[in-house]
C-alpha cells in the first residue's frame, strides 16, 4: 500500500502573534511511505537532502512511529520518499511539516483511526507548540494555543488575499538561538502594544482590509530582540511597506522576512532583497500565495 501527502510550508508568528498565530502557504514537501518492503528506506530529495537523516532518527519516521504506537500498533517496514521544497531552519516550519506529513501519512494508512484534533495534539507536542503544526494541517490563518492539556484553535481563510513575498537571506538561524535572545518578562506596556497589533492584524485578514496591517505587523515580544540576529531587519521591512506593500514580519524565529502586498511584487521583492544585500547578506525570494487546503493526500 502506497500513501503520499503534501505539506505546506508555514509562517508563524507574523509579528505580534508569538507561538500562537500561524499561515500556511503554497510552498510544499511531499511524503510517501510505501509497505512494499522487508526494510527502512528513506530517500530524500530537494531542501536537507545531504543533512536530514534517513534512519529511524528521521523527524517523519518518528511522527510515523508515533501515530503506530498512539492506536497500539506494531511499527512495520516502510518505504519512505521525502521531496522537500521548503528551506530548513529558515523560519518556514520545515520540522512542522516533516511532523504533520509523518503524522497524516501514518493515519491514512491505517485507515484514520486519529481525528484532526488528536493529530494536532501530537503534532505540538513534538514541535513544543502548535503555531506551525496547526496551519500546516488545517491551512490558512490558524489562531492557536492550550487548555491545560487540550490544544485549541480556530482557524481563519482569508478574504481578499494579498500575495506573500517570502525572502529568505542565504543563513540559517536555529531557533534554540533565537529563543536565548528572548527576555523573561517585558513591560506591561508592550503587551498592551502587542494585543492592539494582534487584533489588528487578525482583523485584516477577516475583513479583508489590509489598510493597517503595517501596524498588526509589528512587535515588542519577540521581533525587536531578534533583529539583533538578523542584519538589516528594519530596512528589509521598510523595504517593503516603502514600495507599496501592506506589511511585513519575521518568518518564525526567522531569518526569512515575509511581505504581504495586492501590487508591485516585483518591486517590492526587488526593494527587500538590495536592503539584505545592503547589509551583505545575499538572499532568494519566493513569491506565493496563502494556502488554505492544509496537508492533503495525493
Amino acid at each position: 500500500m502506497r500513501i503520499k501527502v503534501r505539506i505546506p510550508a508555514t509562517t508563524a508568528n507574523l509579528g505580534p502573534g508569538f507561538d500562537t498565530l500561524g499561515l500556511a502557504l503554497n510552498i510544499f514537501n511531499y511524503i510517501e511511505i510505501d509497505t512494499d518492503t522487508e526494510q527502512l528506506s528513506i530517500e530524500i530529495q530537494g531542501e536537507g537532502e545531504k543533512r536530514l537523516a534517513a534512519n529511524e532518527s528521521n523527524l517523519s519516521y518518528q511522527a510515523i512511529s508515533r501515530v503506530f504506537t498512539e492506536v497500539g500498533r506494531t511499527m512495520i517496514p516502510l518505504k519512505i520518499k521525502q521531496v522537500n521544497e521548503i528551506p530548513l531552519a529558515s523560519g518556514l516550519g520545515s520540522s512542522a511539516a516533516a511532523i504533520v506529513g509523518g503524522l497524516t501519512a501514518a493515519n491514512l494508512l491505517l485507515n484514520q483511526p486519529l481525528k484532526t484534533n488528536q493529530l494536532l495534539a501530537l503534532a505540538a507536542d513534538m514541535e513544543g507548540h502548535p503555531d506551525n503544526a496547526a496551519p500546516a494541517l488545517l491551512g490558512g490563518l490558524v489562531i492557536a494555543g492550550k487548555d491545560k492539556q487540550k490544544i485549541i484553535y480556530s482557524q481563519i481563510k482569508p478574504n481578499n488575499p494579498p500575495q506573500v513575498i517570502v525572502v529568505i537571506p542565504d543563513y540559517s538561524l536555529n531557533t534554540n538561538k533565537a529563543r536565548s535572545v528572548l527576555p523573561n518578562q517585558v513591560p506591561f506596556q508592550d503587551a498592551v502594544d502587542n494585543l492592539s497589533r494582534l487584533a489588528l492584524l487578525i482583523n485584516c485578514f477577516s475583513s479583508g482590509d489590509y489598510t493597517n496591517l503595517r501596524f498588526g505587523c509589528e512587535d515588542k515580544l519577540h521581533q525587536d530582540y531578534r533583529k539583533s540576529l538578523v542584519p538589516g531587519f528594519d530596512d528589509v521591512i521598510s523595504a517593503c511597506t516603502l514600495y507599496g506593500g501592506l506589511g511585513a514580519a519575521l518568518s518564525g524565529a526567522g531569518p526569512t522576512i515575509v511581505g504581504f502586498a495586492h501590487n508591485n511584487i516585483k518591486q517590492i521583492s526587488s526593494k527587500m532583497q538590495a536592503a539584505f544585500l545592503d547589509h551583505g547578506i545575499n538572499s532568494r525570494v519566493i513569491i506565493t500565495q496563502i494556502n488554505n487546503e492544509g496537508i492533503c493526500q495525493l
